[in-house]
């Protein structure tokens, strides 16, 4: 198995003919935007100022004969332990494999001190089917697309919960909530959408999907690794299984907003606030900690949906849950009535 893109690549090289580089250039500019004109990005350049620009070379604090190829392989995430997967696909928090000969392969900022939203979008579309195809995700069902509608939600969603621009207009508010998915499902009515809308778009409305909230990319890095972080992040930390990073490799459409948690604070934390939907990907790897009945519990279905018992009394913990689930059967002093 090998990626198009190593195809493309020893096609075109690296000393690319006039030809070649003007379609790459022509492909960039004819780039459609995704995120909202509305969207304030005004900082996320500014604090960037003090770097050479936002492409992987530009990156003051990276070595650009350090970045990891990838050699068009996929990489089997039940053959590796989670540390190791994590390590394969994002060799630093900063780095994905491969990520640089993307980004120069397509050339998808035509000025890397300045990037537009329309070739950020693209950008992140390409790295997050580069990611995807890691893993062997190659097939139409695979390839995400950007969404305006989904980009629209996003930004809605965080206007609602880390702004108070919609509580006179809105019943309810976000103010003091500690719930980071505060204004999920907000969004304001067709006439309240109006000055948002793009001209093809007549108005948004609710669809089924997911959200995640991801904090650890900052508001001073640059465009082509700003995503990298959530991405590596949640990877290192939940594993490929994990109920954030699913919709990372499987989900169809993806909308992104991205907000300043400072303004003020030239290193402060830029949030992004991803919004996933459309048709999901099959999953092509079973989890290990399934296969080998971590947890699984041979037991019955549930049969007191939205109970909870009071005054739980902990015990010591099991491998996996059926032998929880077995030793609460044999001990005489645990009630059988409720079993989770």
């Amino acid at each position: 198995f090998r990626h198009p893109f190593m195809y493309a690549l020893r096609t075109i090289g690296m000393q690319s003919s006039p030809l070649a580089l003007l379609l790459l250039i022509l492909g960039s500019a004819a780039s459609e935007q995704f995120t909202p004109d509305r969207a304030d990005w005004s900082t996320f350049y500014s604090k960037a100022a003090f770097l050479t620009d936002h492409s992987p070379d530009g990156i003051d604090w990276l070595d650009s004969s350090n970045w990891e190829e990838w050699d068009g392989i996929p990489f089997d995430p039940t053959q590796h332990s989670k540390e190791e997967f994590v390590k394969l696909i994002c060799p630093s928090g900063d780095k994905v494999r491969g990520i640089r000969t993307l980004f120069y392969q397509h050339n998808p900022f035509s000025d890397v001190k300045n990037p537009t939203k329309a070739e950020v979008d693209e950008w992140h579309r390409l790295a997050l089917n580069h990611v995807r195809a890691m893993v062997g995700y190659t097939a139409t069902e695979y390839q995400i697309q950007p969404d305006k509608c989904l980009h629209l939600r996003a930004l809605w969603s965080d206007e609602r919960h880390r702004s108070r621009m919609w509580d006179d207009r809105y019943d309810g508010t976000c103010a003091g909530s500690t719930n980071p998915h505060c204004g999920a499902s907000f969004i304001p009515s067709v006439e309240d959408q109006q000055l948002y809308l793009p001209a093809d778009v007549s108005s948004c409305a609710n669809q089924a999907g997911s959200e995640g909230i991801f904090s650890a990319a900052k508001s001073n890095i640059p465009w082509s690794i700003k995503w990298s972080r959530p991405f590596c992040h949640t990877l290192g930390t939940e594993g490929f299984w994990g109920g954030h990073t699913g919709p990372w490799f499987h989900r169809s459409l993806f909308g992104w907003s991205w907000w300043d948690s400072d303004p003020a604070n030239s290193n402060s934390n830029a949030i992004l606030r991803a919004k996933w939907s459309g048709p999901s990907g099959a999953s092509l790897y079973v989890n290990p900690d399934i296969s080998s009945r971590r947890f699984l519990v041979n037991g019955e279905e549930p049969r007191f949906p939205g109970y909870e018992c009071v005054g739980r009394m902990w015990g010591q913990g099991e491998p996996d849950a059926a032998a929880c689930y077995d030793r609460m059967l044999a001990d005489p002093s645990c009630g059988k009535r409720f079993m989770t």
